[in-house]
């Protein structure tokens, strides 16, 4: 079984009810909703999903890493547009990223939806365990241009449309 882990904060806004209605009818299945509450006076928001991934995915999938074959990282936002039987039937073994914005010529845009199978979560956290915050698809991209996370060729998700924190503006 692979679960998915949302990147989500305090108050729990809106759009996850829908993301998760809409990805739970395409049989996938989560952790324990772990919302965080960071200051952003004294953390950016940009900086705030590698943050949740350091403080809440780390220790949750720790917890659980003997039951389950694999997690993903997902956004609150983020819609699956794929069955977890069709993900089963890719037959991905290596991490992959699997929903994402689009891709430039130096950087991927959009962190939506990434797989570690859990053969690769210790190497994992060594990953993510950066003294210095950094926006997360900036470290995700870093991962892809050394060859230790797989970019998928067609993203499997999408955003949800909505008000963004991180931007101060409206997200389509």
């Amino acid at each position: 079984m692979n679960v998915l882990d949302y990147l989500i904060y305090s108050p729990i806004p809106e759009y996850y009810y829908e993301a998760y209605e809409h990805n739970l009818a395409l049989g996938w299945v989560s952790t324990k909703l772990s919302p965080d509450s960071y200051d952003i006076t004294t953390i950016r928001p940009g900086h705030c999903p590698l943050k949740h991934i350091q403080d809440y995915t780390i220790p949750k999938i720790q917890e659980i890493k003997n039951k389950i074959s694999g997690f993903f990282i997902i956004e609150g936002d983020c819609k699956i547009n794929i069955s977890y039987n069709d993900f089963l039937k890719m037959n991905i073994q290596q991490p992959t990223w699997l929903g994402y914005k689009k891709k430039l010529k130096d950087y991927i845009v959009g962190n939506f939806l990434i797989y570690i199978p859990i053969s690769y979560f210790e190497e994992f956290k060594m990953y993510v365990n950066v003294k210095r915050l950094i926006y997360s698809d900036r470290l995700f991209t870093k991962l892809v241009d050394c060859g230790w996370l797989t970019l998928h060729p067609v993203s499997v998700a999408s955003e949800l449309p909505h008000y963004s924190n991180v931007l101060n503006a409206w997200r389509d």
